[in-house]
């Protein structure tokens, strides 16, 4: 890559040198062969467009240059990655790296652990909780061993490869299998994330792989699978949510209904006591307007004369 790199950067140079020359040996012919005040002066507003013209070809240059150096550096610093990545070591932090950055994308801080440790002393690289039990998730997977299947040309190697490529990842599923625990809150399955689109779509490709993954429970999850997967598993926890939040609502509604009929009681009280005392009220206006109509008579019977 740096090899072509080179070779253009000197074409570009070199035609653009080709052009100049071409130009001046033009602009020197026109300059013998052209006589008069008037053609000297369309000479020289053709001098000044050519100027204009190299340099805007010149910067044109020095911006493609620099480009070329920034496509440069990328590629060494790919170059320096996929170099990196030859260590076990560190593919494995950069898968646990992009596993932790897709859960605290999507998923809330409370709802899953990282590096959980279980009471059997296994530690698993994370583990997402709900209400139905907590989800295992981890992220080693031999791909070491794809590589050397990827690389390999002759098909009967490429075949032997990919039985102990099967073997292992065999291996990895027994050792992620390890994290089902019913007994400590864990569903009856786990996940096993592959940090590669390109080695998971090969991996559910296989028969046997496949086949072993219902019967022990492990299912295969990439980048792209995983926030589908966890996006679900949102949408159950929210759901969960919801659910205690309705019970909650009902809980509320039947003491609204409890405090209705309480009141209903007291303003049916209060009505009856009230019905009572305008009864008493309308018998004490009857007995005082007959007690009345009494003292307006023996009022009558003094105002009389005697005979």
């Amino acid at each position: 890559m740096e090899i072509f790199l080179t070779v253009l950067i000197v074409f570009l140079v070199l035609a653009v040198l080709g052009v100049l020359i071409f130009l001046f040996q033009h602009l020197r012919q026109l300059e013998s062969s052209l006589r008069g005040e008037e053609i000297l002066q369309r000479l020289e507003l053709h001098k000044g467009e050519l100027g204009a013209s190299l340099r805007s070809l010149d910067e044109r240059l020095h911006s493609v240059t620099t480009e070329i150096g920034g496509v440069k550096e990328v590629t060494n610093q790919l170059q320096e990655f996929q170099a990196s990545l030859r260590s076990q070591k560190l593919r494995g932090n950069v898968g646990e790296m992009v596993l932790e950055d897709l859960l605290h994308q999507v998923l809330p801080q409370a709802a899953y652990e990282r590096q959980f440790t279980f009471q059997t002393g296994a530690r698993v690289d994370a583990l997402i909780k709900t209400r139905q039990g907590s989800i295992p998730v981890d992220s080693k997977f031999p791909v070491e061993d794809f590589q050397k299947f990827a690389a390999e040309k002759d098909e009967a190697a490429r075949a032997s490869i990919w039985k102990t490529f099967v073997r292992n990842v065999k291996q990895k599923m027994d050792e992620t299998a390890g994290y089902i625990l019913p007994q400590e809150g864990t569903v009856p399955f786990a996940l096993m994330y592959i940090p590669f689109e390109p080695i998971f779509q090969e991996v559910v490709s296989d028969g046997e792989l496949m086949r072993y993954t219902l019967e022990k429970r492990v299912f295969f999850t990439s980048p792209q699978t995983f926030l589908v997967t966890i996006q679900s598993i949102l949408l159950g926890l929210q759901r969960e949510r919801f659910a205690d939040q309705a019970e909650d609502i009902l809980k509320m509604l039947h003491a609204v209904a409890k405090d209705a009929l309480d009141f209903d009681e007291l303003l049916r009280r209060a009505s009856s006591q009230l019905s009572d005392a305008k009864a008493n009220m309308d018998r004490l206006l009857n007995s005082f307007s007959t007690l009345l109509g009494k003292l307006n008579q023996l009022k009558d019977l003094e105002a009389k004369p005697k005979k």
